[in-house]
């Protein structure tokens, strides 16, 4: 073990590296990524599912992931609302 808890074989902790990914690219492999793997994972969810409990299955989570994300935009504005009257 070397000094300040780095060691050989964790050569990035600690590193001052900077990535060269611009703020819409990092976001755009996230969407990517998140998307994906739930496309790839719909085929199999299907077969094992069926096509009845399957499409059940989606429209439920779909409505409540709107349900929460709308829960979750109701709840921040007033947060919000309020930090930025503090600065005006």
């Amino acid at each position: 073990m070397e000094a300040h808890g780095k060691s050989a074989e964790t050569p990035l902790l600690g590193s001052s590296h900077r990535g060269t990914a611009s703020s819409i690219q990092t976001l755009g492999n996230i969407l990517v990524s998140i998307v994906g793997t739930g496309v790839l994972g719909l085929p199999f969810a299907f077969r094992v599912a069926g096509w009845l409990a399957g499409t059940v299955g989606v429209i439920v989570t779909g409505l409540s992931t709107c349900y929460c994300m709308l829960i979750l935009v109701r709840d921040s504005y007033p947060f919000w609302f309020y930090v930025l009257a503090a600065y005006f």
